[in-house]
């Protein structure tokens, strides 16, 4: 496994904190710093069901949609904050908001971790980007599902596991109505399209495994890799 990687931490990872269940949480961040001994890694944290519930809060209430990515952005960087609380000195002691200040928090040996950047755009974006900025040719998103299927295995006892497969392959199933926005999360269009442009290949494995991690780094296969052709 590559000698460094930004590490997307989808919702999910974080849906115990508000039921002061934080077992998952430090499970993951036992499982990073474990890693961080001899790779260099980046994190960015997502939102998922907290941020959708201020998103739609802000929304009813009469707040036009950058209000409402604004709201979205502010729950991932609280979810950041947990992160950097958990990783302690290994982590930079700030929630990092520009793409330069990370790539500052790497060169220090710190790791930096980001939520949200700016409205109109998706954490996965923004996982993406900061792939580029740090020289990074891998992402890790851990998120609800253990690799990316056929077709949505929330909803189809038949769905299959796609252990390798191309950007392209990616975006054709993604197109396919049986996909739901919010209900089974891989990566949205504009994250595919920047990590196809430098070539950058993504892993998806689930959140409620960060062990999994490890596994990778010794050289078994675990989620789903998705390659540029």
């Amino acid at each position: 496994m590559t000698e460094g990687f930004v590490l997307l931490l989808g919702g999910h990872v974080f849906r115990g904190i508000t039921d002061g269940d934080f077992t998952l949480l430090e499970r993951t961040a036992k499982v990073v710093r474990n890693l961080s001994k001899d790779r260099k890694l980046a994190i960015v944290t997502g939102g998922s069901d907290t941020a959708r519930k201020y998103i739609e809060a802000v929304g009813s209430l009469g707040g036009n949609k950058f209000l409402q990515d604004l709201a979205g952005i502010l729950a991932t960087r609280l979810h950041a904050l947990v992160m950097i609380a958990a990783l302690g000195e290994i982590a930079f002691p700030r929630v990092i908001e520009d793409y330069d200040e990370a790539a500052l928090a790497f060169q220090l040996g710190r790791i930096p971790v980001s939520g949200g950047m700016q409205p109109g755009q998706s954490t996965d974006a923004v996982a993406a980007l900061m792939a580029e900025r740090l020289g990074l040719d891998l992402l890790v998103k851990m998120t609800g599902v253990d690799g990316v299927y056929d077709k949505d295995p929330t909803r189809y006892t038949d769905a299959r596991k796609i252990e390798e497969l191309s950007y392209d392959d990616l975006e054709h199933i993604l197109r396919d109505k049986l996909y739901h926005p919010g209900r089974y999360e891989l990566l949205d269009a504009l994250s595919i399209k920047i990590l196809k442009r430098s070539s950058i290949s993504t892993i998806i494995l689930s959140g409620d495994e960060p062990e999994a991690l490890l596994d990778l780094v010794s050289g078994k296969r675990a989620g789903s890799l998705v390659k540029p052709r």
